[in-house]
């Protein structure tokens, strides 16, 4: 006899089997309605959290939380929303209806009549909402609590009303018919009439054929507006003192300009008129300058020059303070319009470009040459510092070029900070100190051929004279200037170590020799020198540079004393990584009054959360939360306590939590965006541990399995890999269509298992270090007792495609694989180009990646080792090949060599290459369309399931757009075997 408790547990287990029975699979129809969390913020006052929840394709829902009230708001359609710096008020910019703008595509609407952006302004303590039609854009001031901006589109152009006439006006002109003599008819006399007084017309708007459009400055406190047409262009200043915008020209009597607006009188000022163009402008942080390119040149001439305009508060017009005449600016140079404007923190300082005056080769400005006439050539030398392809790529950008300049804007002095011979310089926008810091790579950039860690040397350049003085040469390393200007630090890649400068005595010391910790990438496994964790930065008054070890924090004073470890070895005992976390987003240092807060990771169980140290300390840090979970996105309030932050597992979507502070004390949930999967199948996420077969150490994988997980069942398994990847244990992959990789989600809530081991790689031997980690993991898994081992693939993208190209060609383990992007050939990729950046690709073999270590005549041996194309025989595993033809990174062709060594040998493959595509789809259209037929490919060979038309009868030539040939074939009626489906093409007559 059963127990009463005995009853009721058996019951809830049984509500519970049915439970997970009713939950569906995903599928590929539910990509576009699938929502995700976006554009987290919090008002200043610690009152109000905004997000956004987008769907993948359609309208978002920005939703507004009173933290206080849990009152909340939801507007449909946002795209953009700001809080008003005192946090009473929304600006948001409203995307018409996704579904309605789509209708209107396929009814071919001209842009014109297509619906335009709305703003709403809403007032967060009455939830009242402005509404305004067609705006382009809108300025919401960070420092001001009273003023906002915004600019319409062109306003839709009224249609003419139909004129009816008059049955007597019809019978004013008979119709003529021929032979037949017209009738005079006596035409009635018309009394005078008495003209109507009519009211005087309202003057035309003298800016009515403008190009721009109507400008609004609209008052957040009292609702009043003010309104400008022909607008072009404008700027409310940060505290929103200031209007400033930019006419047109409509006629000489309406000339282009710039105009300022005092918002607190309305008081108008003209700065400048009557030039042809107006660029770029920029205001300083009081908002009362304004600097602006001008030019005054036709649209006839040959080149146009273009002047730097100053203005300030007090003056009556914009005043011209660099052009090519000015002091300063080398012989035949001019300001560039194509820099930045920018001014410093105090606007004692305002920094531009200028570069060369438009130069003209005798050959180009030949005009008795034809086109036909003209060669067309590039000339590779072997000394260029960079080669042609980088050349062509940066071609636009070198001729936009740009060399800093910086003007004082009290005495008018300007002073040219780069040249030619030493292009990047960094300005510190926050001082006015006496120095810029300057890099230049020009006498290494040959190497880069070969090695993208090339020596680089350091100079300041003095703000008063020009000047430039060698700080460090050849450094191998990232020097960065202390807030005070008085240090230089870096971490030098040749031997690991810290280093740091005194910018006035030159001296330089090492300030990690001797410690027994390394500062370097520990776990670094390429032939490319090891970067270092970084640095958080400075305390206050450059008293103190703090540096990241793997795990701990350390204090380095730079007047001399030893290392002090600020988390006293916390960090490295419990395998917990932790980072400085900068809550003040303004803040330039590391307060070293009251405690951090620092995040925390542990290394091994993937846990997270939060700790606080003392940086002027050292003390083990204080636990705030810790949690097996990820637990990251902590944002602080501007001028309040409270914080907001992100929690997630592989299971639960990472929603948005509030709290009272960093203590997390008072903490509750806001979001509830997870609720979407509660339909479906989802799954869970498990750390494995596996002995590699290289040296024995104990590596980690992630085993996804489906929610509905029955252990006493055969599952078919999936093999991701790319590098080491166990960190994201607890990341929430959304379903989404796919760029290059297996989705997680949708594998695994399709009753797949999905493995993700890492791998460490031995040098010169990468193949054999994906397969001294891959296989042992797979079969550490088979050894559970649940997969299916005989329905077993490996898939990857790029470094991963390689990796399970190698792998097929040593094991037959796998049933089916997938390959992304791979280089088969190494041996001809060595010297090919990355065509997205125009690179050598031989730095990804030497030094990289690819982890070969050697040059290919050095070590052929290795070349040949790792290039599955000349082990293509020894494959016996189909293949679903992935290969774009526009791949910036991997050559398309290696893509094409291993497809036609495998169809020379008539070996089971497929590729698909979508046109114009990079290395990793950007199209959503051809994202769905790789997961339908990957996802086809793997349930065919993994699943038993029949062969979609496109494996069986391929997708011929003549048929590309007119089918996708997704659907199946009935294997009832014929069986289909891999090689045949050029004969069944035939005998089908070229089935569809």
């Amino acid at each position: 006899m059963f127990s009463r408790k005995s009853l009721l547990m058996l019951s809830l287990m049984c509500l519970v089997s049915l439970a997970f029975a009713q939950k569906k699979p995903l599928t590929h129809d539910v990509y576009d309605d699938w929502k995700s969390l976006a554009s987290v913020s919090i008002s200043n006052d610690g009152v109000w959290a905004g997000y956004r929840i987008n769907p993948q394709v359609g309208d978002a829902v920005l939703e507004l939380k009173n933290l206080n009230t849990n009152a909340s708001i939801t507007v449909d359609r946002v795209s953009r929303y700001s809080f008003s710096s005192n946090g009473q008020y929304v600006a948001a910019e409203i995307k018409p209806a996704y579904l309605e703008t789509r209708e209107m595509k396929l009814k071919k609407t001209a842009a014109s009549k297509m619906p335009k952006d709305s703003l709403y302004i809403i007032n967060l303590s009455s939830g009242d909402i402005k509404k305004v039609a067609r705006v382009k854009n809108y300025q919401l001031p960070s420092d001001s609590e009273e003023w906002m901006a915004w600019i319409h589109e062109k306003p839709l152009k009224t249609p003419k009303k139909k004129v009816d006439k008059k049955e007597d006006d019809k019978e004013k002109e008979e119709p003529v018919v021929e032979g037949k003599k017209k009738k005079r008819r006596n035409k009635k006399k018309e009394e005078p009439k008495e003209e109507e007084e009519k009211e005087p017309e309202a003057p035309k708007d003298p800016r009515a054929k403008s190009k721009g459009t109507e400008l609004v400055l609209y008052n957040l406190k009292t609702g009043e507006s003010k309104s400008i047409t022909g607008v072009m262009e404008y700027k409310l200043t940060d505290k929103g003192n200031h209007l400033f915008f930019e006419y047109d020209k409509v006629d000489s009597l309406n000339p282009a300009g710039i105009h300022a607006m005092n918002t607190a009188t309305g008081d108008l000022v003209t700065l400048s008129e009557r030039m042809t163009d107006y660029k770029k402008m920029s205001t300083d942080e009081d908002g009362n300058q304004i600097a602006f390119f001008a030019s005054a040149n036709e649209k006839g001439d040959d080149h146009k020059y273009f002047s730097l305009m100053h203005w300030s508060a007090g003056n009556s017009r914009a005043v011209i303070v660099a052009d090519t005449t000015t002091a300063g600016i080398p012989e035949n140079w001019m300001v560039s319009d194509n820099s930045t404007i920018r001014f410093s923190e105090s606007g004692k300082r305002l920094y531009f470009g200028t570069a060369p005056r438009p130069f003209e080769y005798a050959y180009e400005a030949d005009t008795t040459l034809l086109k036909d006439d003209r060669p067309d050539v590039d000339v590779w030398s072997y000394n260029d510092p960079y080669i042609q392809p980088m050349q062509k790529l940066q071609a636009g950008r070198e001729k936009n070029r740009s060399y800093n300049v910086v003007l004082d804007t009290q005495s008018g002095k300007l002073v040219q900070l780069a040249g030619p011979d030493l292009e990047s310089v960094t300005i510190d926008y926050r001082s006015d100190r006496d120095f810029v810091l300057a890099m230049n790579d020009q006498p290494y950039r040959t190497q880069m051929t070969w090695d993208t860690q090339m020596p680089r040397d350091f100079y300041k350049i003095s703000t008063a004279t020009g000047e430039a003085e060698l700080l460090i040469k050849g450094a191998k390393g990232f020097p960065s200037l202390s807030p005070g200007g008085n240090y230089l630090s870096w971490h030098n890649q040749e031997d690991g170590h810290w280093y740091m400068m005194s910018v006035a005595s030159g001296d330089i010391k090492n300030l990690t020799d001797g410690m027994g910790i390394s500062f370097a990438n520990e776990l670094h496994d390429s032939p490319s020198l090891a970067g270092s964790y970084g640095s958080p930065g400075w305390s206050d008054d450059d008293e103190s540079l703090f540096i990241y070890d793997r795990y701990d924090i350390w204090r380095f004073d730079p007047k001399g004393g030893s290392p002090v470890n600020v988390t006293n070895g916390y960090g490295r005992e419990n395998k917990i990584t932790m980072r400085y976390q900068r809550l003040d987003r303004e803040a330039r240092t590391i307060s070293t009054d009251g405690p951090a807060t620092l995040s925390a990771f542990n290394e091994w169980t993937k846990a997270s959360g939060f700790v606080t140290a003392d940086m002027n300390g050292s003390a083990n840090p204080n636990v705030v939360v810790m949690e097996d979970m990820s637990i990251y996105g902590l944002t602080k309030a501007k001028n309040a306590d409270r914080v907001l932050v992100r929690k997630s597992t592989y299971e639960a979507y990472g929603e948005l939590y509030a709290a009272n502070g960093v203590d997390m004390s008072g903490l509750k949930k806001l979001s509830n965006v997870g609720v979407q999967e509660d339909p479906y199948n989802w799954g869970t996420a498990e750390l494995i541990e596996f002995d590699n077969t290289f040296d024995g150490e104990t590596m980690q994988a992630i085993l996804y399995k489906p929610e509905n997980f029955d252990p006493n069942k055969k599952y078919p398994m999936i093999v991701y890999f790319y590098e080491r990847r166990s960190n994201s244990l607890h990341s929430h992959p959304s379903p989404a269509p796919s760029a290059s990789t297996v989705n997680i989600p949708y594998y695994v809530s399709n009753d797949y298992l999905l493995l993700v081991p890492d791998i460490k790689y031995e040098l010169g031997h990468p193949g054999r270090s994906a397969m001294n980690h891959v296989v042992p993991a797979t079969k550490a898994v088979m050894a559970m007792g649940f997969v299916d081992e005989d329905n077993m693939a490996i898939q990857g993208q790029s470094w991963g495609g390689y990796q399970v190209a190698h792998m097929v060609t040593r094991t037959n383990l796998y049933k089916a694989a997938g390959a992304g992007a791979p280089v088969v050939n190494m041996t001809s990729a060595y010297g090919g180009v990355r065509w997205g950046s125009g690179m050598s690709r031989m730095f990804q073999y030497e030094k990289t990646q690819s982890r070969l270590g050697a040059t290919l005549w050095d070590r052929t041996d290795l070349y040949i080792e790792n290039s599955p194309l000349f082990k293509v025989p020894d494959i016996e595993t189909p293949l679903f090949i992935m290969h774009n033809d526009a791949d910036g990174a991997v050559p398309w062709y290696q893509g094409i060599e291993f497809y036609m060594s495998l169809r020379r040998l008539q070996k089971p493959a497929w590729m698909v290459s979508y046109n114009d595509e990079a290395h990793n789809l950007r199209r959503r259209k051809n994202r769905k369309d790789l997961s339908v037929r990957m996802a086809q490919f793997f349930n065919h060979y993994l699943k038993g399931e029949p062969m979609p038309e496109w494996m069986a009868y391929g997708l011929p030539a003549k048929l590309k757009g007119r089918t996708l040939r997704y659907d199946l074939v009935d294997e009832s009626k014929e069986k289909v075997e891999e090689g045949e489906s050029l004969k069944l093409e035939k005998a089908k007559g070229g089935r569809n």
